[in-house]
């Protein structure tokens, strides 16, 4: 009789696969952690750091968290007082997948998209999870802000900058609220510009703080624009300076 004529799933009996599945999710969630076989053949996640944690490295509150959300595990310490999660099966391992690392896998995964669809454009720029249910696009230049102003003209604001002082802070921050207004039109309400002067050491920045949705949303918008060639921006700089 196979397993699936005898209604168990496969996975229940190869802790490899659940390692493989569970070390990934780990990784893509940005936990810093790492999967391996336990003790009578449980999967365990030990735990090296509280980053996107819901709960301290602490065995009494780990095992708070996970009763609460209905999984099945036991908390404990290793030789080294790394917090080691074992799971005993495939359900414990899918729930806390879900409760744990989904959502910022789901934010990671926008993160990752915006990136490429702004590098479409050559608008060079990061994009950094805050937490899973928002994400910052982080713009920085030594030149007047040239990159922010560059998606501004992506985005159908050509003319964003004119007029602006970039390289005084007053000027940026006049930038940073012409482009709230800007990505509020493409994105949705509640985006948040920030302007940071930068000095002799440090670049100039623009922050844009977007929930995760937005920046799902700003990642098509860009991927639906046209990408400009190399010439057609040669033929951009010089109607700029005539």
């Amino acid at each position: 009789m196979t397993d699936d004529e005898s209604g168990t799933d496969p996975l229940e009996h190869s802790p490899s696969e659940l390692e493989a599945a569970l070390s990934e999710s780990v990784e893509r969630a940005g936990v810093t952690g790492r999967v391996g076989p336990g003790d009578g053949g449980t999967v365990d996640l030990t735990l090296m750091g509280s980053r996107r944690l819901p709960f301290s490295l602490d065995t009494e509150e780990a095992a708070a968290w996970l009763d609460a959300q209905g999984i099945e595990a036991a908390a404990a310490y290793d030789d080294g007082r790394n917090l080691v999660i074992s799971l005993r099966d495939k359900t414990g391992v899918m729930r806390l997948v879900e409760r744990l690392l989904a959502r910022f896998m789901y934010a990671e995964s926008v993160a990752d998209r915006l990136e490429r669809a702004l590098a479409l454009h050559r608008v060079g720029a990061e994009v950094v999870v805050e937490d899973a249910d928002s994400v910052a696009l982080v713009i920085r230049d030594v030149n007047n802000l040239e990159r922010a102003v560059q998606l501004g003209a992506v985005l159908g604001a050509e003319n964003i900058g004119d007029g602006l002082r970039l390289y005084r802070p007053g000027g940026m921050r006049k930038l940073a609220a012409r482009m709230r207004l800007l990505l509020t039109g493409a994105v949705g309400a509640g985006v948040a510009v920030l302007a940071e002067p930068g000095c002799v050491h440090v670049e100039d920045t623009l922050r844009i703080h977007l929930s995760v949705d937005q920046g799902l949303r700003l990642a098509g918008r860009l991927v639906a624009e046209p990408v400009r060639t190399d010439r057609e921006e040669d033929y951009a700089a010089v109607g700029d300076v005539s």
